[in-house]
């Protein structure tokens, strides 16, 4: 049968507090993943600058292919 105004109202609401969380767990991804790289990029000063540019030279390329290694490597 057709949903009512409420049911839809309903719906909506569930949908959208649904989606915040998922945007709340895709931020904190994002934020570990900045940590991480702020790390990396210290280590690298203190390593020399050698893999300092390494990082930079791989953000210069496809960075999709990054995102989804990244993707990966959790769920394994």
């Amino acid at each position: 049968g057709a949903l009512t105004r409420k049911q839809m109202i309903a719906d909506l609401t569930e949908t959208s507090r649904a989606l915040e969380a998922r945007k709340q767990k895709i931020n904190r991804v994002i934020e570990a993943l900045k940590a991480e790289e702020d790390a990396a990029t210290v280590e690298g000063e203190h390593n020399g600058q050698d893999q300092d540019m390494n990082a930079d030279d791989a953000l210069d390329g496809d960075t999709e292919e990054l995102v989804e290694d990244s993707d990966d490597s959790p769920s394994n």
